[in-house]
């Protein structure tokens, strides 16, 4: 009775295992993936600065305020995502593991060289996933830093001159959001900015003897603003299928140590995990041996127990006669032998 009881105990404790391995496994699907649009209209105007024009939007998200800031300049695209600090700077972007970008559009139709940063892709597909690879670097996607960059042509500059709204639909953490940012006083301000500058007025010269010689200083050039440059957070070798490696700005040292912490924090859990694993299977090894010494035990004792009773009923099988504790063992008796229980 032991041996079965134990057997008993066993297969409760596997059957447990078994539903909570199906549960975790349906607890790791989100069927709450819904968008959100948010539009930028005439509310958030456009205004310039350091030669770049920009318009910024803010929405509610719980106790957090998220940002995001459109910026044109002569060069690039740059779509920046910040969290409770207006200002844009770099220091306050989000920090994003997954961002996906799905679509850009300008009135409704998809920005040309957006598709041919997505054919361009080391790995094509429909979207431009977190640090994908596109081929000189026209488009970047360091969502670990919270920017998107398009290194904008002369075709893409003329199609947002024109453009009545331009629309990003984004997945940070696999959601779809779709930004609209409307460009009414985008062009004008555009132009103001590429306008080039004026040369310095003519000076007139007295007639004067020997007059002196006006040196005009010449106006620097102002540098090409360069991509920001990421850098990656990694987990030892041992956990590189399991823990993907983290971007951060290169030149931000909180950045990469926040990389570097959360990339501690998930080796540490993978262990702890392994672990677990590890130790589950040597429990159902030992589970599985002790399951087998106890039928071996049990079996042992039915022999033992038959060949006793087997014996005395042969005394009775031999008067042609076989008492109840002997119907069990019937198929053992003499041919002819009758069972007489309860007669």
């Amino acid at each position: 009775m032991v041996g079965v009881t134990n057997k008993r105990v066993v297969g409760s404790i596997l059957g447990i295992l078994l539903v909570v391995s199906n549960f975790s496994s349906f607890a790791g699907v989100n069927p709450f993936k819904k968008s959100k649009n948010y539009t930028f209209g005439a509310d958030a105007a456009w205004y310039e600065n350091n030669n770049t024009a920009i318009k910024s939007g803010s929405v509610r998200d719980g106790s957090d305020t998220n940002y995001y800031h459109l910026n044109i300049d002569k060069y690039r695209l740059l779509l920046r995502m910040g969290k409770n600090d207006p200002s844009g700077e770099l220091e306050n972007t989000r920090l994003l593991d997954g961002l996906a970008i799905a679509e850009i559009k300008t009135d409704g139709r998809r920005l040309p060289i957006f598709n041919w940063c997505l054919q361009n892709q080391q790995n094509p597909g429909k979207k431009l996933k977190q640090n994908a690879i596109v081929a000189n670097d026209v488009c970047i996607n360091a969502g670990g830093g919270g920017d998107f960059v398009i290194n904008l042509d002369k075709e893409s500059h003329n199609i947002l001159k024109s453009a009545n709204v331009i629309e990003f639909i984004i997945e940070p953490y696999g959601r779809p959001v779709k930004l609209t940012f409307t460009m009414s006083g985008y062009a004008p301000l555009m132009a103001k900015i590429n306008k080039p500058v004026p040369p310095p007025a003519p000076v007139v010269k007295k007639v004067e003897p020997k007059p002196a010689p006006v040196v005009v200083a010449k106006p620097k050039p102002r540098p090409k603003p360069k991509p920001v440059k990421m850098c990656y957070a990694r987990p030892p070798i041992d956990f590189k299928s399991a823990v993907p490696a983290i971007a951060y700005p290169c030149k931000n040292e909180a950045r990469k140590s926040n990389a570097e912490t959360k990339i501690s924090a998930r080796v540490e859990h993978e262990k702890k995990k392994m672990a677990a694993e590890l130790k589950a299977a040597d429990d159902e090894k030992l589970a599985r041996q002790k399951s087998v010494e106890d039928n071996k035990r049990e079996a042992e004792w039915d022999a033992k127990q038959s060949a006793l009773w087997v014996s005395r009923c042969e005394r009775h099988w031999a008067k042609n006669r076989s008492p109840c504790y002997c119907e069990k063992y019937m198929d053992q008796a003499p041919e002819g032998v009758v069972n007489t229980c309860g007669k």
